[in-house]
């Protein structure tokens, strides 16, 4: 699959970009000396202020991505560029530097918190070791204002532990603590996943405000179009590790290119629904398990697959204006493109 820029793709000028993936490929050993290909190829662009979704089900790479940019797990291939420098060779300071400036919100809120920590002890770890804040009365004047700013009373949770609160109080915890070191991007990896309904729409607002007010850039991992069409003003789709669609949110919502997208907002769930619907039974979307030898992956769960598609692996590229799908028989393409 061929490299494309997602300046090109969403039609922006380059000078404002934050992050810049190139040709990121991530390989895992499996059983038997078997090879799992996790991340194959991508490229895109993250600019200033995006708030950009990576959408895709179980499996496709999703995380493994958002822990390549968070510097948690090393490519095997390609680069994810900073401030001009590839992530991969930062040491010291400037490896310093970047924890502070990118930080990540996990699925987990339980599991991404020190059970043996207090709220206090949590957030204020970030600003002592990352800024360099010791002084007390510091300390406790900066955790107030980041516990208000995600929207909890901070003489009611200051010193409680994780067990005592709500798991949407533990996830605005999580934010509190991204956010203790003043960074440049959030990455929130399924933010919203664990949470109830109210507590769904309502860390999707704070994440949007946090945008403008910060001048916050925010990558967001997420299952669903759903959380996408709240949040993000752009959209990537990965399946099985490659990008097969991106764009506008909304051009991708309105007009899908690639059949698997389709797919996806044919199934796209409420957000007051209590479990996601991609994770129902794979019957329901095909043969997962099936990866042909060649041509398009996607093939064997295809209604629209004819024979290129089982010989040629179709090119990333532009079927309506900032808008790019890897299919040969794209869905809804403009005149100009089709």
């Amino acid at each position: 699959m061929s490299q494309v820029s997602v300046a090109r793709q969403f039609g922006e000028r380059s000078e404002d970009v934050v992050l810049s993936v190139r040709g990121l490929g991530v390989d895992f050993r499996g059983k038997r000396g078997s090879v799992v290909h996790a991340l194959r190829n991508v490229s895109f662009d993250v600019h200033q202020q995006d708030i950009l979704s990576i959408v895709g089900e179980s499996g496709s790479g999703k995380t493994t991505l958002a822990r390549c940019i968070a510097r948690l797990t090393t490519p095997t291939r390609g680069s994810i560029i900073y401030n001009n420098v590839d992530v991969a060779s930062l040491k010291r300071k400037s490896l310093f530097d970047y924890r502070r400036a990118v930080q990540m919100i996990f699925q987990d809120p339980f599991e991404s918190l020190n059970p043996k920590q207090d709220v206090f002890t949590t957030i204020s770890s970030p600003i002592r070791y990352l800024l360099g804040e010791k002084n007390q009365s510091a300390l406790y004047g900066a955790v107030t204002k980041l516990l208000e700013e995600v929207g909890l009373e901070p003489e009611r949770v200051m010193y409680r532990y994780p067990h005592q609160i709500s798991g949407g109080e533990r996830q605005r915890v999580s934010i509190a603590r991204a956010l203790a070191p003043n960074p440049r991007v959030l990455i929130a990896d399924e933010p919203i996943t664990m949470l109830d309904s109210a507590q769904r729409l309502n860390i999707l607002s704070i994440l949007r405000d946090l945008r403008t007010k910060r001048n916050l850039t925010i990558v967001m991992i997420t299952h669903d179009l759903a959380s996408a069409k709240l949040l993000s003003n752009k959209t990537i789709v990965l399946y099985r590790g490659n990008v097969i669609e991106a764009g506008g949110t909304g051009s991708i919502l309105a007009s899908p290119h690639h059949p698997y997208t389709e797919l996806i907002l044919a199934s796209m769930p409420d957000l007051n629904a209590r479990r996601p619907a991609l994770e129902g039974s794979s019957a329901d979307w095909g043969d997962v398990s099936a990866l042909p030898a060649k041509g398009c992956i996607f093939r064997p769960r295809c209604r629209y697959a004819t024979s290129v598609c089982a010989e040629v692996e179709p090119d990333l590229s532009e079927k309506s204006a900032g808008h790019v799908a890897a299919c040969h028989n794209a869905l809804n393409p403009s005149p100009a493109h089709s």
